[in-house]
């Protein structure tokens, strides 16, 4: 079984428990589509709501980027630790 509205359904583990009540455990899987989101964008109508989430994801774009050299640098010290730290001028 698929959930058609998936906004619609809100899950409980009541089906599960009740396939275990009825002896037929592993009778029921639920679980999350690791790859989907379901968000809700609303406007005022000064700009499309999807316009929005291209802004948006471009901001985030950027703040990746902008923190993506420091999370390298900490990636190279705790590979390559005192060698690494010695080589960009450190103690």
């Amino acid at each position: 079984v698929v959930v058609v509205d998936a906004e619609a359904y809100t899950y409980d583990d009541e089906v599960i428990k009740k396939a275990e009540a009825m002896g037929k455990s592993g009778l029921v899987e639920i679980y999350a589509k690791e790859d989907s989101f379901i968000f809700t964008v609303e406007s005022t109508g000064a700009i499309k709501a999807s316009q929005m989430v291209i802004n948006a994801i471009e901001v985030l774009k950027q703040k990746l980027d902008a923190v993506r050299p420091s999370l390298d640098t900490e990636e190279a010290d705790e590979q390559f630790g005192e060698l690494n730290q010695h080589m960009r001028g450190g103690a």
